[in-house]
């Protein structure tokens, strides 16, 4: 235990030291405890309550939306809210909730955990929930297939037992095959009427049981929605918390729980989030939050900024929205949202990744499995692309049939404001890849000020 303590007191120190210079928001101390005691996440008590979410798609929302309920009810709660969701991240996470003899001294921990390394932790951290928002085609380079995210996921759950809830979503054929070894609650949507568009490339095509060709009552949005095998008993799991209707406009969902109607506020407009709400509902009904209490909490919520923020100037919106390059069904998802979404608009693609040492190319796949194709949409004006793959991203929406004058190409990023025009635009949407938040934020912005500098010229 000697070198436990010694790592404990070496990483809170190092917090303390990082959050006198104003960088609290900085893992390198759980990195550091790490290092220093291998076995650290086993041997770090843990407060009450331990929440874990995991998934392709959706943690960082729902991991904010839980811990701003926690928050509100007056909980001590651990949350690394910039997106710390590995080992160091936990490390640091869990390092806060004990005092330096190792008491826990906060209410609870919840820990957004990236799937790809969930069986090499989760058993020694041993959370009491683990919320699975979905299992998706990922980053091919990092996460290889939706098959392989599932072992890891179920080895973990393997590992944990009865000891941990599982919370899953019905809908997903993938992930609703989850922790048969622990107890399970699951949450789902009926027919909202999505009318989702065909994905160039289907998560899951056949029945895990029998090979069958998995087929849909309904579908929300990609492999997401009421399926079934015709020639096997596969098919979606009853839900617990089960949303029988959604108002996607006026951001009103209905969840039936136990057969009791109840309707919660949504933080969007945008299908996918419906999920990350009503996955949050099921985690904090679990908790014995009281609905009432709840839905009040979710008329003050709203999507974390890390995903979407907006400022208005002049009659137009401009917008950051997080898109995830890389990622084929976070990207598709969002197109997909781009073209139904009714404003006239014009489209920014900062989706570039910036590349260390080790990785001086990206896996250029990702662009061909996307559905660039719903983007030629005829509410979307223009699509500006630039940076150091700009030449790629033209040549992929010429591919999927955008009209070549409706794609600026600018090589240089700086220029990207110039190219932006207001005339017949309700909305600019810079979409941009989620670890370069400020990135997307100062070009957003430039933009806007380009617009009041012409303003000031009239």
């Amino acid at each position: 235990m000697l070198r436990f303590y010694f790592a404990l007191w070496v990483s809170k120190l190092a917090a303390w030291v990082l959050k006198l210079r104003g960088r609290e928001r900085d893992d390198r101390p759980g990195l550091l405890a790490n290092r220093i005691c291998p076995d650290f996440l086993a041997k770090i008590r843990k407060p009450p309550l331990v929440i874990t979410v995991t998934g392709t798609n959706g943690k960082s929302t729902t991991t904010a939306l839980l811990n701003n309920k926690l928050v509100a009810e007056g909980k001590k709660v651990s949350f690394n809210d910039w997106g710390a969701n590995m080992n160091a991240g936990y490390a640091l996470n869990l390092m806060r909730c004990v005092n330096i003899f190792n008491k826990p001294v906060y209410d609870a921990s919840i820990l957004e955990a990236d799937e790809r390394l969930l069986d090499k932790t989760m058993g020694m951290i041993r959370p009491n929930y683990i919320l699975v928002t979905n299992i998706c085609k990922d980053s091919l380079r990092r996460n290889g297939h939706p098959e392989f995210i599932f072992d890891i996921i179920n080895r973990t759950f393997d590992e944990l037992g009865d000891h941990t809830t599982a919370i899953l979503n019905a809908n997903d054929p993938i992930s609703s095959q989850l922790a048969d070894h622990s107890p399970r609650v699951y949450f789902g949507m009926s027919d909202i009427g999505a009318h989702p568009f065909e994905n160039r490339v289907k998560d899951i095509a056949v029945c895990p049981k029998c090979g069958s060709e998995i087929k849909y009552n309904y579908r929300i949005y990609r492999h997401i929605g009421d399926f079934y095998c015709p020639d096997c008993d596969f098919r979606t799991p009853e839900s617990k918390y089960y949303v029988s209707s959604a108002d996607l406009k006026n951001r009103v969902m209905t969840v039936v729980e136990n057969g009791e109607a109840w309707e919660y506020p949504l933080i969007s407009d945008a299908v996918y989030n419906v999920y990350n709400v009503l996955s949050c509902v099921a985690v904090l009904r679990e908790l014995g939050g009281s609905k009432k209490e709840i839905s009040e909490f979710l008329k003050t919520q709203q999507v974390t900024k890390i995903r979407e923020t907006c400022k208005e100037y002049n009659g137009i919106k401009y917008y950051t929205y997080g898109a995830k390059s890389q990622n084929v069904s976070a990207a598709s998802t969002v197109f997909e949202y781009m073209a139904k979404e009714p404003s006239d608009k014009d489209l920014v693609l900062l989706m570039d990744e910036v590349q260390d040492g080790n990785h001086p190319t990206e896996t250029l796949t990702w662009l061909y499995e996307t559905d660039f194709e719903f983007l030629n949409s005829p509410n979307i004006k223009r699509i500006i692309v630039g940076g150091h793959m700009y030449l790629n991203h033209q040549l992929r929406l010429l591919l999927a049939g955008v009209p070549r004058e409706k794609i600026v190409c600018v090589e240089n990023e700086s220029d990207i404001p110039q190219y932006v025009e207001r005339e017949g635009i309700e909305k600019v949407y810079v979409l941009f890849e989620i670890d370069f938040l400020f990135k997307a934020l100062r070009m957003r912005d430039a933009i806007v000020e380009k617009a009041r500098e012409e303003d000031a010229r009239a």
